[in-house]
């Protein structure tokens, strides 16, 4: 394993686990709330951030962040105070983002940028710098949802309910909107624009194929998410593969051995 004395493999490594942590935290709620496409909308919207940043000499990664903060915040007022179908909002906003994303990049090519990275994610290229400023921004995401753990837990599974019991659900959902946006941010790093969602619900959805509580779920899907993020890595590496893609497929092999187990289990059970 001599690829583990390399700096930059280290803190692709280092990398990979804060996002296998951070997507997965977050993204149990927004699967408990059916409303784990917003993640995969905002990653989309993600790219105008992207070529914002290109056209404007500013870091990509400051100005995605910022217009995914921004873009969250836009799909829930639409969701509250205008009463669309949360699946409708963002199926618009996702294709309105990334229309305006194509435009924005196509007039960036002057630039010479290279958006595979983006697109697709760049782990082997985290910078010292780029790992100091996820671990800030993990540790924050990580330090909002288990200081409103029981709230979000509540809101999850009936939002009317959480109103009615007197829960602070509006600032609740803010600082989670916060949180889910900023997650986003951080996983385009890892997997890129377009598989950032992969993400965040593959390994909720194979937690929830072994647990039936929530804690559990949490636990699993946050110990797969990292796993997810190591193998793909490594996989990745011995087989010159990009990283993100062979993370995501990793997760998916998995969960379909993990469903396809389970049938086999019990059809040998009902014989």
């Amino acid at each position: 394993m001599d690829i583990w004395g390399y700096g930059f493999f280290l803190r692709a490594m280092a990398a990979g686990v804060l996002c296998g942590f951070a997507c997965p935290l977050v993204g149990v709620f927004l699967v408990a709330r059916r409303y784990s496409f917003l993640a995969d909308a905002l990653a989309h919207i993600a790219l105008t951030g992207v070529a914002l940043g290109l056209i404007l000499s500013v870091s990509p990664h400051v100005v995605t962040l910022v217009v995914v903060v921004v873009a969250a915040f836009t799909v829930e007022w639409l969701r509250q105070r205008q009463r669309f179908h949360a699946d409708a909002v963002l199926a618009t906003v996702m294709a309105g983002g990334l229309s305006l994303g194509v435009i924005l990049v196509s007039k960036s090519r002057g630039f010479g940028a290279d958006l595979t990275g983006y697109l697709f994610g760049s782990l082997l290229t985290i910078s010292p710098t780029d790992l100091r400023v996820i671990t800030l921004l993990v540790a924050f995401v990580a330090t909002v949802v288990f200081l409103f753990y029981r709230h979000l837990f509540v809101i999850a599974i009936d939002e009317e309910y959480a109103r009615a019991a007197g829960l602070k659900v509006t600032f609740v959902n803010a600082a989670f909107i916060v949180v889910a946006a900023l997650t986003v941010g951080v996983a385009i790093r890892a997997v890129g624009v377009l598989l950032t969602g992969a993400l965040v619900v593959i390994p909720v959805l194979i937690a929830m194929q072994v647990n039936r509580s929530f804690c559990g779920t949490v636990a699993t899907a946050i110990a797969a998410g990292t796993g997810m993020a190591l193998g793909g890595l490594h996989i990745a590496y011995f087989l010159d593969l990009p990283p993100g893609p062979a993370v995501v497929l990793l997760g998916i092999a998995l969960l379909a051995g993990i469903v396809t187990g389970q049938q086999v289990y019990k059809t040998l059970n009902k014989s």
